[in-house]
């Protein structure tokens, strides 16, 4: 477990540790429990009232043990799982959101299902199941060996003899048998747990996904009048969940009669077997309440593995899951384009440039260009020309890309047609992707209103939906200040100011030019209009200067 070998080691081991010795502490005070037994009903059996009452003084001191050891292990272990929750969770989100790497992952042929879940449910699970199993394993290990010396010393005392033999110690072998036994056939009941978890798992994370999507989407949908569509195809994947919740349910209605039938019947057989020695006159009450007290232990023991095959199948599930999800990170970590420097004096240079589809086919195929540092170039032509695309190659993020891009810029920053808005804040929206500078408070507010959105300036701090507040327009004006803001070495527009009238779109580019003007500025538009205020034009096929 890597959480245990991490720099939060030695707080992790040290709460382990102690989740551990109270889990002791609750069989220490089962054992003695299990003698208190055999003191107790022998007391009953000899009308001992002294004794009677002097052994509940006893129970109470032990029930002090028991009450300590039960709360503790679950407030440690609450503890344990809250700090290895955010550690594990850091670790997968600095690997998810390194550099573009869940964008790769997202456009990769083996992209991974609803990476939200994993991050926030699956770990969870992970951590959870893992210390219930952890210590209900240790638990189990700790109950065997105080109690089958308990049950071992009982049963030898009074042995039975079989054709003449006496076995010693009869009792452990029957519990262990009996263990044996359900263990095997609740394997061969609940085997397909695994695989139906995993498919209920996903099922439940693209139905979640699909009305997350209905509601970023809901004002396109309403326009279109799509309500009966989505209404049909939430439907669709509901009843997909009903399908596998039912298989899922059977198989775990199997498992269950069985673990149950042979939880409640083995509580009363240690006693069926004894019950000879007890009539017999070869057994005294407390010993035979302790031999079947023992037993029950002892076989809960043995029987860990069916007490915790549901937990073990939906482990399994989980830990399939969280494995795929680092591999895919992994994978989409190694495909990344590292840009190397170019010579002086370029800002970017292409060559052989070949974006691809994830099918493998061509999108676009680039020769070679140079653009020289603090010059602006116009990308230009047909739509499904690839020029998206293409921007995407150069901005590193788009994983199917032969051929090489150098940049010798330190700061890059792309603008997308449709622009990304952060939860928060206004003032949090535009100076994205940094964090709010108050030094910057006054450049901020000169960007807002030079871009036209004076009349926002009064709301910087009103939290609120501003994706769905804004009209494209506003947003599109929004992440030009918020481009004045960061003031990058190189800028990529793709159809960036395209929601806009024509005389806006050239005087936020005329606006850019001027502000940052050692900055080199590659832009993507239709625009005819903005051709006079570039340096470069390129037409997919053609160039000019």
């Amino acid at each position: 477990m890597p959480y245990f070998r991490s720099d939060q080691r030695w707080v992790g081991l040290g709460l382990l540790a102690s989740l551990i010795g109270a889990q002791l502490v609750v069989v220490g005070a089962a054992v003695a429990e299990n003698y208190w037994r055999n003191a107790f009903f022998q007391t009953l059996q000899d009308k001992n009232w002294p004794g009677f009452v002097a052994q509940f003084w006893v129970y109470a001191v032990i029930a002090v043990f028991q009450i300590g050891g039960a709360v503790y292990q679950r407030y440690l272990t609450q503890w344990l799982t809250i700090r290895w929750r955010g550690w594990m969770t850091a670790r997968c989100l600095d690997g998810w959101l390194e550099g573009s790497t869940h964008y790769r992952a997202m456009m990769s042929p083996g992209a991974v299902d609803n990476p939200d879940q994993r991050i926030a449910e699956d770990v969870r699970s992970y951590i959870s199941l893992t210390l219930d199993l952890l210590v209900g394993l240790i638990g189990a290990i700790a109950r065997l060996t105080s109690f089958v010396a308990v049950l071992w010393t009982l049963s030898s005392s009074i042995p039975l003899v079989v054709f003449g033999f006496a076995v010693p110690g009869y009792l452990v072998w029957a519990a262990l048998i009996y263990a044996i036994a359900g263990s095997l056939v609740t394997h061969w009941i609940g085997n397909s747990l695994i695989g139906l978890d995993f498919e209920q798992e996903r099922r439940e994370a693209d139905f979640r996904f699909a009305l997350v999507r209905l509601r970023e989407n809901s004002e396109a949908i309403a326009l279109l009048s799509g309500e009966d569509f989505e209404k049909h195809s939430l439907a669709m994947r509901f009843r997909a969940i009903v399908d596998n919740w039912f298989r899922l349910m059977n198989r775990q209605q199997w498992v269950g009669l069985f673990s149950e039938s042979y939880k409640r019947y083995s509580v009363y057989f240690p006693y069926f077997v004894m019950a000879p020695l007890f009539f017999g006159g070869n057994m005294q009450l407390g010993a035979f309440m302790q031999s079947g007290s023992a037993f029950n232990e002892v076989r809960n023991a043995f029987s860990y593995f069916i007490n915790a095959y549901l937990k073990l199948a939906e482990l399994a599930a989980v830990t399939h899951r969280l494995s795929q999800f680092a591999d895919i990170v992994q994978q989409s970590k190694a495909a990344k384009m590292e840009p190397a420097s170019p010579p002086h004096g370029a800002a970017l240079e292409a060559s052989e440039v070949v974006v691809k589809a994830a099918s493998g086919s061509t999108i676009i195929a680039v020769g070679a260009f140079r653009v020289e540092s603090g010059t602006s170039l116009l990308i230009t032509g047909p739509s499904g020309a690839g020029k998206t695309s293409l921007v995407r190659a150069l901005a590193g993020i788009w994983p199917f890309v032969d051929g090489r891009v150098l940049t010798a810029a330190r700061r890059t920053l792309v603008l997308p047609q449709r622009p990304y808005l952060p939860l928060g804040t206004l003032r949090a929206a535009v100076s994205y992707p940094e964090a709010p500078d108050p030094s910057n408070a006054a450049r901020l507010v000169e960007a807002m209103k030079d871009v036209g959105l004076d009349d926002l300036v009064a709301q910087l701090d009103q939290v609120d939906r501003w994706d769905v507040r804004l009209s494209e327009g506003e947003k599109q004006r929004l992440s030009i200040a918020r481009t004045l803001l960061y003031r990058p070495d190189l800028l990529l527009l793709d159809e960036a100011t395209s929601a806009l009238d024509k005389a806006s779109e050239i005087s936020l580019h005329r606006l850019l030019r001027s502000r940052l003007s050692a900055a080199t500025i590659i832009a993507v538009s239709h625009q005819e209009a903005l051709r006079p205020e570039y340096d470069h034009i390129t037409v997919l096929g053609r160039s000019t200067s």
